[in-house]
């Protein structure tokens, strides 16, 4: 009887022991649930307040990109404005471009006219106290064989100018001769191309005045009109820009800088140069000249080469711009 309520009795602490376990993973799962369920509404707060962020992010970068955008289309209204000014701008340019450039050449006709009546006369002699007029009238009357009277009712004045040429060839002053009528300006020129002036054992030289804005024009090409030189080529200045040249029987008319160094680059291929030509085989073969790139009234070619020689001259000195009268 004992013995059966020991076991009882162990039976009865057993099952007590059983129930207060569970009873405690319970309470223990229950704290468990609670806290996930703190973290469960802690994470919705916070997805809350990131969708609230991200929201308000949102807008702000939609309202920015609104005024990038209304930005843009003002930058693109002023760019049109821009470029509508830049033609105009551009369009005012070029006739303001149009009409110096017809300034520039109303200015050189005047000063081409006005030189009409002028020549230069190089290596006369200085002396102190000189009577320059009387000393040109004498040259110029034996020039052109006619009384010292005549010659000098011919000239209006004559004065010496301070060049580039005289300055480094130490050497007299230039003497500018200025007529009354065009026409003996040319006599003295076609004259002086055919006879030799001496004043006091000097070779005197009769040059033709050009006006600064040729002679500056000229200034690009003295680089092939050197070795044209060299060569023993013909040319000639053209009236208006560039040069003619006589080359292989032909005329070759170089009115830009462009052609002036294709046809350099041509010639400088040919290791040698022609020999000088024969004047009177060349005279035989020579064509009429009847175009030319820049005006009709010029279409007399020059016969002689003193004359063409005493217009490099002119340019390679490049002294009219620096011309000042003394």
């Amino acid at each position: 009887m004992s013995m059966q309520k020991l076991k009882t009795d162990e039976k009865k602490m057993t099952g007590r022991k059983g129930s207060l376990s569970e009873e405690v993973n319970l309470k223990d799962v229950m704290k468990e649930l609670q806290k996930i369920s703190e973290n469960q509404r802690t994470l919705q707060e916070q997805m809350i307040d990131m969708r609230k962020e991200l929201s308000e992010e949102f807008i702000e970068v939609k309202r920015e990109i609104k005024d990038l955008q209304k930005e843009m289309k003002e930058v693109k209204e002023d760019k049109q404005k821009l470029e509508k000014k830049q033609d105009k701008f551009q369009a005012k340019l070029e006739r303001l471009e149009a009409k110096n450039n017809k300034l520039e050449e109303r200015q050189e006709k005047l000063e081409r006219k006005e030189l009409e009546f002028q020549v230069r006369v190089r290596n006369i002699v200085e002396e102190p106290k000189e009577n320059l007029k009387q000393i040109t009238t004498q040259i110029l009357a034996d020039l052109l064989q006619i009384q010292d009277e005549v010659m000098e009712d011919r000239i209006e004045k004559v004065y010496r100018v301070i060049t580039n040429y005289s300055r480094k060839n130490k050497v007299a002053r230039d003497v500018v001769v200025q007529f009354e009528r065009r026409k003996t300006r040319e006599e003295v020129l076609r004259t002086s191309n055919k006879n030799t002036i001496h004043y006091k054992g000097q070779k005197v030289t009769i040059l033709k005045e050009h006006p600064p804005s040729t002679m500056q024009k000229r200034k690009k090409y003295l680089f092939l009109t050197e070795e044209l030189k060299k060569r023993h080529i013909r040319f000639r200045w053209e009236w208006k820009e560039g040069l003619m040249a006589t080359y292989n029987q032909e005329r070759v008319w170089i009115t830009s800088e462009e052609k002036a160094k294709e046809f350099y680059k041509n010639l400088m291929k040919k290791e040698n140069g022609p020999t000088t030509p024969d004047p009177n085989s060349e005279r035989i073969r020579k064509k009429p000249r009847t175009t030319s790139p820049d005006n009709t009234l010029y279409a007399t070619t020059l016969q002689t080469s003193n004359l063409i020689s005493l217009e490099e001259e002119e340019a390679e000195e490049e002294e009219e711009e620096e011309t000042t009268q003394h």
